[in-house]
């Protein structure tokens, strides 16, 4: 029975710090964004290259591995929704409405998307959200407003949103937000790089329509190493490194903890784009670091109460 808690712990510690890295990769892309529109990039010509660069190199990598990518044609149809709602859709979607909106508060629309993935997991079949986790989900989500200062916006009234742009920015948190449910499903059969791989590769597809990606390479020869990095490490990495995490954790709980990206976004472009230190934004910090603290003491304490199964997956709807 100890030995089951512990493991149990040591499985939620090792999947909360493969998200929180994951997360925290995500949290750079402000500062790659910044100097490839400076370079004259736009959104979509950014987010097309960067899923098609995320997708070969993760199939390069799978190349001497090409067997393991074998799934069953009836789970195709599943792999094009996960790849066109949360990757392709997801990156429109978010894009759009931060042509619409401020940036501030299109991250924060984003990250609604823990709401998204507490409720459509109650919905769809899974446990009902406890007060230890929904007090989590309000830690979070006020400290991502009071990170972004989206909060400050709408008290101080400058500047309103459009109805267009909150529609949009709701929709980017559903579809981030499905990402962490589909990808739940797909580790009941299939490794993380073989999820990843077809959901980049439907995702890729998508936006390789919208804007084709060869076109912005050829005409951005000097931006092609950073949209290769960019390709690469906070996208083929970071959604490496979460969709691995999500096997040690609830998909909501997941969702949470992806909640630092915002931070980090924050905390990196004080040091690096010269902006300012605000008191709300130091204090979204302090309560995003507490949703983690919650969900980790809220695990320790339920591993210790019940024996440990070995795989939650069976909470997650089928």
């Amino acid at each position: 029975m100890a030995s089951e808690s512990t493991e149990s712990r040591k499985a939620f510690a090792r999947g909360a710090l493969l998200v929180v890295a994951g997360a925290s990769l995500w949290g750079t892309l402000g500062l790659f964004g910044k100097t490839l529109y400076q370079a004259g990039l736009s959104p979509l010509e950014v987010v097309s290259v960067r899923a098609a660069v995320g997708f070969a190199g993760l199939a390069l990598w799978m190349l001497p591995r090409a067997g393991r990518l074998r799934v069953r044609a009836r789970d195709l149809p599943f792999f094009a929704a996960y790849g066109l709602i949360s990757i392709g859709l997801f990156y429109l979607l978010y894009f759009a409405t931060i042509e619409r909106a401020p940036v501030s508060v299109a991250a924060a629309l984003l990250y609604t998307a823990p709401a998204f993935v507490v409720l459509l997991t109650w919905i769809l079949g899974g446990p009902r959200p406890g007060r230890r986790e929904l007090a989590a989900l309000g830690l979070a989500l006020a400290g991502v407003f009071l990170v972004t200062g989206a909060l400050r916006a709408l008290v101080t009234g400058a500047g309103s949103v459009p109805v267009a742009a909150v529609a949009l920015g709701l929709g980017s948190g559903l579809t981030y937000g499905l990402y962490s449910i589909f990808g739940k499903r797909a580790l009941r059969r299939y490794d993380p790089e073989v999820a990843v791989f077809y959901a980049f590769g439907f995702g890729a597809l998508v936006l390789a329509m919208a804007e084709p990606p060869w076109q912005p390479l050829a005409a951005h020869g000097e931006a092609r190493g950073i949209l290769g990095i960019l390709g690469l490490v906070p996208t083929l990495g970071a959604y490496l490194l979460y969709t691995q995490g999500l096997r040690g954790l609830p998909a909501p709980t997941a969702s949470m903890l992806a909640t630092v990206e915002p931070v980090v976004a924050t905390l990196l472009g004080i040091a690096f784009l010269g902006e300012s230190v605000q008191a709300d934004r130091l204090l979204g910090v302090l309560l995003v670091a507490g949703t983690g603290l919650l969900l980790a003491r809220g695990s320790s304490e339920e591993g210790a109460a019940r024996p440990a199964s070995g795989d939650e997956t069976h909470h997650v709807p089928q």
